[in-house]
């Protein structure tokens, strides 16, 4: 386009017959460089890399030259003030985008730079051919500095543009390094709480003094709040890094509400507080949007304000207008003064940060739900006032997609009876694991086969018959993720119908489930495990595998 315009501007101030023989060259040069010469460029590239260098800039030259007799013409041959400042323009132009060369190659660079000097030079000699020697010399100084100067900053521009791609780089592999870190530390931390917490909801079931039933109650708290810090550390990790992802699925507003809120009704109680929930008519039927980060944003809001209030009330209330989920929890807390209110929800910000405060935590739920309120397209507000307490009101968009879906029936005989004889074949290299797992699934009448490594695994599936598959990850000899794709591969060669594989494992970052999914496995549950999540990810399990075999 600019080419088309400069050979208009040229048949204007230097005639059709000059224009048409510069665009011819100019446009031919074009033609060739890009159905032929950069052809040939890329063919011998690969083995012969200084060789094509050379030969581009030789090229790069030609074409400069060749392109920069317009402004020659229009400063030299011109007889109008205006066409010299268009022939100047032009070569100004030129010059800077001769810079952008650089940083592909010096050579180039320099070869472009090249034909422009030798096209400004004739210009000066022309131009300055009857003044006194001196003012010649001068020009030619005056044209030699400035070319200098443009390769001065050319040459900068390079450094720049290395030091920046240094940087990223640098910075990219923090990241890797970060997010390696966290996933490393998640599995660590998660793989003993999985032995604390599984069997402390084992014994749940067992016969306990109210004594044993209350430490037993201390040890699920306390495993319980380190889940949900290192949950929240990752979550944060995910924000930082714009990899958060948000699912959009069909769910029930209501129930997730009232799934949120029903812990915290009970802890409420014990502090002697009342616990109220009000949910409108409109919050009733089916939605579309994210409701572990409903649940989640709104358990932090409860969770606070059961927390920090002693006296009084807690409550939630729920609304659904113009398309969006209105949810406001209040309190009768201690509140807070206006100028602090922002503090509530900077990251690791605590407003009683001292080494004796009462109530302890990352600092990070309000910021984290905040955040998620954002990516959802909604925010939330708080208002406080000091001895006044606290209302955080929400706002999430999502969309009401009609009347709730009639509940399916429930069998009175489902259960654990129901699981007497499964086949669940189990790969669990840690002992401490393993006989978690063997102590919760006998609690729904299951008595898995365990193995210890990935081989014997696939070993053991090759042998029997199996409905269902509990894999870890990582494990000697060979992995979760080789052993499902071994097991997949011989179902597909053999014609066996597919077992369903349920990934049972502390890699419990977003990323990492994609993958074992995307591998091969049908579910994923995290450790430590919740028992009430591990059984109804085997209902479902088999649901789909009844459902693949009825297709």
């Amino acid at each position: 386009m600019l080419t088309t315009v400069a050979a208009f501007g040229g048949w204007v101030w230097l005639g059709a017959e000059f224009a048409a023989a510069w665009a011819a060259g100019a446009f031919g040069m074009m033609a060739f460089n890009r159905l032929l010469f950069w052809r040939w460029i890329e063919r011998r590239a690969p083995t012969h890399a200084l060789a094509t260098e050379w030969t581009v800039a030789a090229a790069t030259f030609v074409f400069t030259v060749t392109y920069c007799a317009l402004p020659f013409g229009l400063t030299t041959l011109a007889d109008r003030t205006t066409a010299e400042l268009a022939g100047v323009a032009m070569l100004a132009a030129i010059a800077l985008s001769a810079t952008t060369e650089f940083v592909i190659s010096r050579r180039i660079g320099l070869a472009s730079l090249a034909g422009m000097f030798v096209i400004c030079m004739a210009i000066t000699v022309w131009r300055a051919a009857d003044e006194p020697i001196a003012n010649r010399l001068f020009a030619i100084l005056a044209v030699t500095g400035f070319f200098a100067g443009l390769i001065q900053y050319a040459i900068n521009r390079v450094r720049a543009d290395e030091q920046l791609r240094r940087a990223l780089a640098q910075a990219e592999a923090a990241n890797i390094a970060k997010s390696a870190f966290l996933a490393t530390m998640s599995h660590e931390i998660r793989t003993p709480l999985n032995g604390v917490l599984g069997m402390a909801q084992a014994m749940a079931a067992d016969e306990l003094t109210d004594r044993q039933r209350e430490r037993l109650m201390i040890i699920r708290e306390a495993g319980a709040t380190l889940t949900t810090v290192l949950n929240d550390v990752l979550d944060f990790s995910k924000i930082e890094a714009g990899k958060l992802d948000l699912v959009s699925v069909e769910f029930d507003l209501a129930g997730c509400l009232r799934t949120a809120a029903e812990p915290f009704g009970a802890l409420a109680a014990d502090k002697g507080l009342l616990f109220s929930v009000e949910l409108s008519p409109e919050t009733a039927g089916r939605f579309r949007g994210d409701p572990s980060r409903v649940r989640q944003i709104i358990g932090n809001l409860l969770s606070n304000a059961v927390k920090f209030t002693e006296t009084g009330r807690v409550s939630l209330k729920a609304a659904w207008r113009d398309g969006a989920a209105r949810i406001v929890v209040e309190d009768t807390g201690p509140g807070l003064p206006f100028d602090q209110i922002d503090r509530l929800f900077s990251r690791f910000s605590q407003l009683d940060a001292s080494t004796t405060r009462r109530h302890g935590g990352t600092g990070l739920g309000l910021s984290i739900s905040r955040d998620l309120s954002r990516l959802m397209g909604g925010d939330i507000l708080a208002v406080s006032e000091p001895g006044q307490g606290a209302t955080f009101s929400v706002i999430l968009p999502v969309e009401r997609l009609g009347e709730a879906a009639p509940a399916r029936p429930v069998d009175a005989e489902q259960g654990a009876v129901e699981h007497n004889g499964l086949r669940v074949l189990a790969a669990e290299d840690n002992r401490v694991n393993q006989i978690v797992l063997e102590t919760l699934l006998a609690q729904v009448g299951i008595t898995p086969v365990i193995k210890a490594d990935g081989a014997q695994a696939v070993q053991a599936w090759a042998d029997g018959d199996w409905d269902l598959i509990l894999m870890d990850v990582h494990m000697p000899v060979l992995d979760g993720v080789g052993a499902v794709r071994e097991i997949r591969a011989r179902e597909a060669a053999a014609g066996r119908r597919r077992t369903p594989v349920i990934a049972l494992t502390a890699n419990a970052m977003t990323h990492q489930v994609d993958a074992l999914l995307a591998c091969g496995m049908d579910l994923h549950v995290a450790k430590p495990i919740d028992a009430a999540i591990l059984f109804r990810a085997i209902e479902t399990a088999l649901d789909m595998a009844e459902a693949a075999q009825a297709g």
